[in-house]
């Protein structure tokens, strides 16, 4: 049996995951650890209150969604396990995959209800900032199609 057209789905769709990567390392400051920023938020003048109150969302997230990353990456073993046998049992393969889109599902909006609290710690002028800055990262809008994109579609 051909393996090759399953393993490339599988590791575009793996490609495609949001990323919930952590900086490796925090930042110097003088303030106590559990409320330094990112360097990129240094520029946006946060009080110690509103970084006391982004630390505790931040560290509350971690806690709420531990659980359901740990299921999350145990059903994917197993799917990648039972993909890797002889004879996959297909009702157990669209079994796991139910449940782990069922746990991205759960994670995303646990990720965005933290993303909504934090965005009401921000006064409006600093939430101005980060739109342009979320702007000027994103390329003003601009898409990738052209050439490129007229070759991928057709």
């Amino acid at each position: 049996m051909n393996f090759t057209r399953p393993i490339a789905l599988a590791t575009m769709a793996l490609c495609a995951l949001p990323a919930f990567a952590k900086d490796a390392a925090p930042i110097e400051s003088s303030t106590a650890p559990s409320t330094q920023v990112r360097p990129h938020f240094a520029k946006f003048k946060l009080s110690d209150d509103q970084k006391s109150k982004l630390a505790s969302l931040k560290n509350q997230y971690i806690l709420d969604t531990a659980t359901k990353k740990a299921e999350l990456k145990v059903a994917k073993n197993q799917l990648r396990e039972e993909m890797g046998k002889t004879s996959i049992d297909k009702s157990a393969a669209m079994g796991l995959q139910t449940k782990i889109s069922s746990l991205k599902g759960e994670l995303a909006s646990a990720r965005l209800n933290m993303m909504i609290a934090a965005a009401d710690v921000f006064t409006p002028e600093q939430r101005e900032a980060f739109k342009k800055m979320r702007h000027a990262r994103h390329g003003h809008g601009k898409s990738f199609g052209g050439k490129m994109g007229s070759r991928a579609c057709g």
